[in-house]
């Protein structure tokens, strides 16, 4: 079977990943997992009190969000090749290659992980951060998680840089399109959206 375009919109706190892939779904009618809400609850109360995890509590998490990617790609791999719904959009952070790494442990044949690094200015981040309501990332914790990023590079992990400054709609927009563009995507879904 055609391996299911993977697309794992990542990035530091504040840069939209939730929103953006909302909007994703929305347009694509297509699968999406949450990685935030597949944090254990010693992961939120570590973060909500402005502490950074280390890699003893983020390997769990990856492992997991990983073991769901596999499941939402197989439950959609049976579609036609051409349908957009016959895509996994998922958030998570992947500040290192070695987490995208992991994340991207998924069988050949059954899906083919694209990420997603939504960048933008450690300003516009920032005022994200402290203007949002009800998320558990304390504004404290953008620059560790600055230093932490290594940002992808095009020429040896398959990726969209996509800017944060156009709104969710537009920049899925965008995503999409570069997706077609690249070829992660069939044509056939740009006519769609």
């Amino acid at each position: 079977m055609t391996p299911v375009p993977i697309f794992v919109l990542m990035g530091t706190a504040g840069c939209g990943k939730t929103s953006v892939a909302e909007q994703m779904q929305l347009l694509l009618g297509c699968k999406f997992l949450e990685g935030d809400s597949l944090h254990p609850p010693e992961n939120v109360k570590k973060m909500s009190l402005g502490t950074a995890l280390d890699d003893d509590d983020r390997w769990p998490w990856l492992r997991k969000i990983r073991d769901h990617i596999i499941d939402h790609a197989k439950d959609v791999q049976s579609l036609d090749v051409n349908s957009k719904k016959r895509v996994v959009v998922v958030t998570c952070s992947s500040l290192k290659k070695v987490y995208r790494d992991t994340l991207r442990e998924v069988p050949k044949d059954v899906g083919t992980v694209i990420f997603v690094y939504l960048k933008g200015s450690h300003e516009l981040l920032l005022n994200r951060i402290q203007n949002r309501k009800g998320h558990f990332m304390a504004a404290e914790m953008l620059q560790s998680q600055i230093d932490t990023l290594e940002e992808p590079d095009e020429k040896v992990e398959k990726v969209i840089v996509a800017s944060i400054v156009p709104p969710p709609p537009e920049e899925a927009k965008h995503i999409i399109a570069a997706a077609v563009e690249k070829g992660f995507l069939p044509a056939s879904v740009n006519n769609d959206v």
